[in-house]
């Protein structure tokens, strides 16, 4: 009874410090207003044109991106200069609300999440068939259509060995979707793992399939969701040199290996499985 007051006690702390965090940080006196300049658009192309690798995997506040694109058309900007700067570029292309339909087109279903990803949904060349954790990419991924992201053989897996790199553009904390196969993979003991049927719709054929899904366990989650202390994992990575941390012009940007995040990360939660969570 004690642990499980704790657990929830530790759960809402977390989140009532994120909600307060942004409260403060939506409010007018408090936002953000990005205005462009163009020693920032230079500073920014040069950190792109010095990622190590040609295949990049982003998170964007596209907010940001206004620092530095001249023009109203940031989302061009971007996709351009990263295209010219990587042979594949992919973007997370998540539909949680497939849980409840239990279909899923690639072609036709919207990412929920961002911005960006809403418009790379656009001009998208690939997208697997993995009805709530999708990816998209341009350029030439590599992946089969087939592949699921969280499996052991799947689309994250493969970008860890191919020792993919990730960006994260005006986020306050390290951000990575990678984290969720660290979970699948490890099992972790906050969420409930089961295979689930679903369908894949592509032109007028459905493709029943098994797919493997989660729950969050109730003394872990708020209104459904569990929340990931982004602090605490930011505070361990600055003693590593795992993550490249720049500041251009008010615009945070880390870089990292996802490899490297990837082990670290692994290596965390086998010490400690509530690692991602605890407070």
């Amino acid at each position: 009874m004690c642990n499980s007051i704790t657990r929830k006690l530790s759960v809402y702390s977390t989140v009532a410090y994120f909600y307060i965090k942004r409260a403060i940080g939506h409010h007018p006196l408090f936002k953000k207003r990005w205005t462009y300049e163009r020693d920032a658009e230079k500073a920014f192309e040069q950190l792109i044109s010095e990622i190590p690798s040609d295949k990049l995997f982003v998170h964007v506040a596209f907010s940001a991106i206004k620092r530095f694109s001249e023009t109203k058309e940031a989302y061009p900007y971007l996709r351009d200069l990263l295209l010219e700067n990587f042979a594949t570029v992919i973007s997370q292309a998540f539909t949680p609300d497939a849980r409840k339909s239990k279909v899923f087109d690639p072609e036709k279903e919207v990412p929920a999440y961002g911005a960006f990803a809403r418009l790379f949904f656009k001009d998208m060349q690939f997208r697997n068939n993995d009805p709530c954790y999708s990816v998209m990419a341009l350029g030439e991924p590599g992946f089969s259509a087939e592949d699921l992201s969280f499996s052991s053989d799947g689309i994250f897996r493969q970008m860890i060995d191919q020792d993919y790199h990730c960006i994260n553009i005006g986020l306050e904390y390290v951000t990575c979707s990678l984290m969720h196969f660290v979970e699948y993979e490890q099992q972790v003991p906050y969420l409930r793992f089961f295979d689930d049927t679903y369908y894949i719709q592509t032109n007028d054929a459905k493709k029943k399939i098994t797919y493997p899904v989660h729950s969050n366990r109730s003394a872990y989650s708020i209104k459904g969701y569990v929340w990931w202390n982004k602090i605490r994992l930011m505070k361990d990575l600055a003693k590593t040199d795992i993550v490249q941390s720049f500041n251009i012009h008010g615009v945070r940007i880390y870089c990292f290996s996802i490899r490297q995040l990837y082990r670290f990360v692994t290596l965390k939660v086998q010490n400690d499985p509530y690692y991602l969570i605890k407070w």
